[in-house]
């Protein structure tokens, strides 16, 4: 349907704007500034602080333009003496109580009532009692609070009931004694609740670990990709001396829209911890000696020509790691025709790697997921796990989506769920299984004998089952798969019984992945039966093989055990290698005590490269990095160790464009898959499985102070 137009006058200028725009959307459309302190636009309108008031032609009084629908004929007067007296004289109440202390204030250089103070302030005050103080709550590790600076703009309140889903905070008293507080004593615990910290537009709200640290105009600002999730959401990282200080969030859109989680926010602390490793080691005489670098790739290369069988040579490289270094190294070991090397630490069930698709992909951009109108979440924690791409499910919640989960515990999601199938883990795929059953009944369609015996099998579909497949069939749908099902040791079987129901249903699909890299590693060529960009090779030894198999050689390039699911068989495989080689940033207590040989890299956070994302979407980080003529990157590690190898030299220059002209063609051509896994999964060989929370996903993550000490690093799941 047709907007329709309506006609205005702003300042003397004549517009035509949509009807039922806010006043302030016209005017920030039109590049008419408005000065405001609670609006926001990803929040609702609260009309509270009173800043924007503006002249209307027609009315007596001034007008809110955040709360003022644009209507036919409007006559709207944003410099006249009328709005800037009700914008001064708002100004002057806000600065009644509020303290003197911008030379010592966090905000300080980029506080909004600081700058409208300026524009909008008088010289003088004509105030003479005493300024009101208001106490100070404790909220956590994170977020420090003054609340005296607080201007009751409630743009913190309203983040926590709209976009959190999580009323943590809310508003308490009446005229001058109104604070914004806890409702009873508690710290904040969303995994997004940062993001109060960026909305607060004084400094009442401030990140705890950068408090009194360094003035804001002192720092660098460099363009960034969040390293620990799938979701690539982008980051400033604000630098000064070459350490980072603080990461905020960068608008974008599609992906994160102007929000980041906890921890992407806090995590980069992990980088500074103790256990850095900034020298190549080797050992000799069972002790680590420091040699150069140039010295410890030089030896094991010769290590790694010196084993004539390569089949006992294993390498699994993490998921974390920038997709260069995944190509390059990549391109090292199939160049030294070692077949033997993963990426999948956290999956116990290879069983479908027949059925593998070229990466993993979430079909639709993420924004898109906004639009749906039907969800089932199959084996997801996912506020845990993608804070994100939960956020994105919740805006689809509110706006009466219908949201079905199947997962193994009652977890808090704070929308709305339409149906919660609680299955125990070995349970899911059935329970995946009888909802494609219950899809097949209601769609009649036509499918391949060896399926519709497989379904036979079953049990008959409950109501819960009927009513999720009915949803999905009628309604613009999709089906999200997440990292409890990654771990599952029906895992190939889920994803089946996926595929199929997303053709039943016509619904779009997807995985949750661990780390920010997972799909860059399938088309890297990370994977023991798939060489880069899809092209076939001899089939190795997959991730659980390598961990319970005895190598001769077993490298290992930015992982640690506790990065991996199955730890304790990693840990001995680890122990049982001849030689094991570590390319790694953190000097942990197994290779202080098996590792022969260690080469020092960098973390994402220090180096430069692409991530690709869980919908495809490749994106460069730190390029602001190379302005630095004095950095070495782990690319340039990895070129240096591929020419002391003499391997054939990689293309490198077109890589960027070639990678993505192949997601693109690899979307465009999905076959979708009807076929079920024909071997058996051999995740029973496992003696345990290592538990995870949101705080210990990986290696920075870990090691990160702030995250530490909240009450979320101390659940598993």
């Amino acid at each position: 349907m047709t907007e329709k137009n309506v006609n205005i006058s702003i300042d003397g200028e004549e517009y035509s704007v949509e009807q039922g725009q806010m006043l302030i959307e016209v005017t920030d459309q039109l590049g008419v500034y408005i000065p405001r302190f609670c609006y926001h636009k990803k929040l609702s309108i609260a009309a509270n602080c009173r800043m924007c008031l503006v002249e209307e032609e027609n009315t007596k009084n001034a007008i809110p333009a955040c709360a003022t629908p644009v209507s036919e004929g409007m006559v709207i007067k944003t410099k006249s003496n009328n709005s800037q007296t009700a914008q001064q004289a708002t100004m002057e109440f806000l600065l009644i109580n509020h303290p003197l202390d911008c030379p010592i204030c966090d905000q300080g250089g980029e506080c909004e009532l600081q700058d409208l103070a300026y524009l909008y302030g008088k010289n003088n005050s004509r105030f003479d009692i005493q300024k009101q103080t208001k106490s100070n709550d404790n909220l956590g590790p994170l977020i420090s609070t003054d609340m005296s600076r607080c201007i009751m703009c409630t743009r913190c309140v309203r983040f926590g009931t709209e976009v959190a889903g999580l009323p943590e905070i809310g508003t308490m008293g009446r005229g001058e004694s109104s604070t914004i507080s806890t409702f009873v004593e508690s710290s904040i615990d969303h995994e997004l609740s940062g993001n109060i910290i960026d909305l607060c537009p004084v400094g009442a709200l401030n990140n705890k670990p950068y408090r009194y640290t360094d003035r804001t105009w002192e720092l660098d600002q460099i363009d960034s990709i969040s390293p620990h999730d799938c979701a690539g959401s982008n980051v400033y990282l604000h630098v000064k001396n070459n350490l980072i200080k603080r990461v905020v969030p960068k608008v974008n859109e599609s992906i994160n829209e102007t929000w980041i989680s906890d921890r992407d926010r806090y995590a980069f602390d992990g980088i500074y911890s103790e256990d850095r490793t900034h020298e190549s080691l080797v050992r000799i005489n069972n002790k680590l000696t420091p040699i150069s670098t140039n010295d410890g790739i030089n030896m094991f290369i010769d290590q790694l020509h010196s084993i004539k069988d390569k089949k006992n040579i294993s390498a699994l490289v993490s998921p974390s790691s920038s997709f260069e270094e995944q190509l390059l190294f990549a391109h090292l070991m199939e160049e030294n025709q070692v077949n033997n090397i993963d990426h999948r630490i956290n999956q116990i069930d290879f069983s479908g790697d027949a059925l593998d698709p070229l990466f993993p992909l979430l079909n639709i951009p993420l924004n898109e997921i906004e639009n749906m109108e039907s969800i089932l979440l199959i084996g997801s924690t996912i506020r845990k796990e993608t804070p994100i791409i939960a956020h994105w499910i919740k805006k689809a919640a509110d706006r009466n989506c219908e949201i079905h989960i199947i997962n193994r515990s009652l977890d808090e999601y704070h929308f709305p769920i339409e149906n919660y199938i609680l299955s125990e883990s070995s349970l899911i795929a059935e329970n995946t299984g009888l909802i494609v059953k219950a899809a097949l009944s209601l769609s009649n369609q036509e499918f391949p004998d060896h399926i519709l015996d497989a379904l036979s099998k079953l049990k008959e579909p409950s109501p819960a089952h009927i009513k999720t497949a009915n949803s999905l069939i009628s309604k613009k749908s999709l089906v999200i798969s997440g990292l409890v099902t990654r771990n599952n040791k029906d895992y190939s079987l889920i994803r089946s019984y996926i595929d199929i129901l997303s053709s039943m249903t016509n619904s779009s699909k997807g995985e949750i992945t661990f780390s920010a890299n997972t799909a860059g590693a399938y088309i890297s060529g990370c994977i023991p039966h798939r060489s880069s960009f899809g092209r076939t090779k001899d089939i190795g030894l997959n991730a659980i093989q390598i961990s319970t198999n005895i190598n001769k050689m077993l490298i290992l390039y930015n992982i640690e055990p506790d990065d991996c699911l199955f730890r304790d068989e990693l840990y001995k495989a680890i122990d049982s290698a001849e030689t094991v080689v570590v390319f790694t940033p953190f000097m942990n207590d197994v290779f202080k005590e098996h590792a022969d040989i260690v080469i020092p890299i960098k973390t994402p956070y220090e180096s430069c490269g692409s991530f690709i994302n869980v919908s495809g979407v490749l994106q460069s980080f730190n390029e602001g990095l190379l302005q630095l003529d004095s950095l070495q990157t782990n690319q340039d590690i990895l070129f240096d160790t591929l020419d002391y190898a003499k391997a054939k030299p990689l293309p490198f220059e077109d890589i960027i464009n070639k990678t993505q002209l192949f997601i693109a063609e690899s979307k465009a051509n999905i076959n979708p898959n009807t076929e079920l896994p024909s071997i058996n999964s051999n995740a029973d060989i496992l003696e345990s499985l290592n538990n995870y929370n949101l705080y210990s996903t990986d290696s920075i993550v870990r090691r990160s102070r702030p995250l530490q000490l909240t009450k979320e690093s101390k659940i598993e799941s």
